[in-house]
């Protein structure tokens, strides 16, 4: 069983921004990758109540030009 308090695994993740951390954190959530499988189908064809505001996501839209 690997030791959680061996530093060398998480010495990457020094240089990371909070954003890189929270993406290492939702990547390893099964939850997260369910939900986005099933949102990433459904978007296509139209928004449904699976909001990614649940999971603290945020996306920036482009300018109107």
């Amino acid at each position: 069983m690997a030791d959680w308090q061996d530093p060398a695994p998480y010495r990457r993740l020094k240089g990371v921004d909070r954003a890189g951390v929270m993406w290492e954190w939702l990547r390893r959530d099964p939850d997260y990758v369910a939900w986005y499988t099933s949102a990433s189908r459904a978007t296509r064809d139209q928004c449904r109540e699976d909001d990614p505001l649940i999971w603290g996501l945020h996306f920036r839209r482009r300018p109107a030009a």
